[in-house]
């Protein structure tokens, strides 16, 4: 599984779903309180963690990020 980042404190991961996101958040040690739900679920980096966890993500476009989400949520709605 790869970690995304915006570089600007969004976290996704590809493959993208849910349960990967909370995977992913578990792996990096970020607690749940950092989940975002909602149109576009996602974590938020921690500001104290940035540079640390951003080392270990591919950076891309927020732009990218959200068409990764809107992909993967047009799949589970079919």
């Amino acid at each position: 599984m790869k970690y995304l980042t915006d570089g600007k404190r969004h976290l996704i991961c590809d493959p993208y779903s849910i349960d990967n996101l909370h995977r992913m958040a578990d792996d990096l040690e970020i607690k749940r309180c950092w989940y975002h739900v909602g149109k576009f679920p996602h974590y938020d980096i921690p500001k104290r963690r940035l540079e640390e966890i951003s080392s270990k993500c591919e950076i891309v476009s927020s732009k990218e990020i959200v068409k990764i989400i809107k992909k993967s949520m047009d799949q589970f709605s079919k």
